[in-house]
């Protein structure tokens, strides 16, 4: 059948299709809009939900806590709470005298009576006297009295027990806490009249009831009373804060020590000069520092004192008498 005939002939039926077909879809989207417009106005209409007020806390309530979070610790599997655990008991305090050495605690007994610093840590050593009155030699590394020496510096020393104990320290002049009692000075004795006395200069750091007791019989000779002899050892600081001595170096071997002494001082009134090399006292080698304190642990007993000293290249023997 010729397909234009047929159109032709069926055109009333095909117009009345396609109206039917364009009606029911927009019947079918008016119905969807009016549905969801009914809908909008039903929840516009409903209640607002507002969330509950927290009603105050009362004074029976506990207290805020982040402790949940912290056992829970949801931020990090791996490590677990972040609560320690009941038993576990609260970490000690460091001790800090073991990280700062002028913490450590002062020693209970023993007084630092003369401290020999110098460059070299080897050529370094104290005089330690005990209760007893027993005064004994130590360098770093040594031990003295029971405790090990293990720094010294300008103006104390540190110790350690031997058994291991804890650090203390050691200020020179201190006594430490269970000092014995001042023993009384001893009385001063007459100087002999047919010397002339000692008498310090203007700038003179020597105390007089010292000064008094010192006769100079030459430039290289001197009689010192024994009790100002003690009074010297038993104060240090009048040697060791008015000269020093340092080891002196030639060829890479020390021969002695060179001395710096200020103008006025104990030192100076022995005779003994700036620049002075002391090699030897009362024939004690000074080239080795266990020499220089067997040397110093003698002079408090010998009656006189012979120190060979370099001077301008030349020797020189300076004498002190002890009477």
């Amino acid at each position: 059948m010729n397909p234009d005939a047929f159109v032709k002939r069926r055109f009333a039926f095909i117009l009345g299709g396609m109206v039917a077909v364009s009606a029911y879809f927009q019947a079918s989207g008016v119905s969807q809009l009016i549905a969801h417009q009914i809908t909008r106005d039903g929840e516009a209409s409903a209640p607002l939900v507002t969330d509950p007020v927290e009603a105050p806390l009362s004074e029976e309530d506990p207290p805020p806590s982040a402790a949940p979070i912290l056992e829970r610790n949801p931020f990090d599997s791996t490590t677990g709470p972040l609560v320690p655990p009941p038993s576990a008991a609260p970490a000690a305090p460091a001790d800090l005298s073991q990280l700062d050495p002028y913490l450590a605690p002062p020693c209970d007994t023993g007084r630092v009576v003369l401290i020999a610093m110098s460059e070299d840590p080897e050529w370094s050593f104290a005089a330690v006297e005990s209760d007893g009155g027993h005064t004994a030699l130590g360098r770093r590394g040594g031990e003295i009295g029971g405790r090990k020496v293990e720094d010294i510096a300008w103006d104390r020393v540190w110790m350690t027990s031997t058994s291991g104990g804890a650090r203390c320290q050691m200020q020179l002049g201190k006594k430490g806490g269970e000092g014995g009692k001042k023993e009384p000075e001893p009385q001063a004795a007459a100087p002999a009249p047919s010397r002339a006395t000692y008498r310090p200069s203007s700038r003179s750091d020597v105390p007089p009831e010292i000064a008094s007791r010192m006769q100079r019989v030459s430039d290289t000779e001197i009689d010192i009373d024994r009790s100002a002899a003690e009074k010297i050892f038993a104060q240090p600081e009048l040697v060791t804060q008015t000269s020093a001595a340092i080891p002196e170096m030639r060829d890479n071997k020390v021969i002695g020590l060179k001395m710096m002494v200020k103008p006025g001082s104990v030192l100076e009134s022995f005779g003994v000069q700036s620049g002075d090399i002391v090699k030897s006292i009362n024939g004690i080698d000074l080239t080795d520092p266990q020499k220089a304190m067997l040397a110093y642990s003698r002079m408090r007993s010998d009656k006189s004192l012979s120190v060979v000293v370099e001077r301008d290249g030349r020797p020189t023997r300076l004498r002190v008498n002890i009477r």
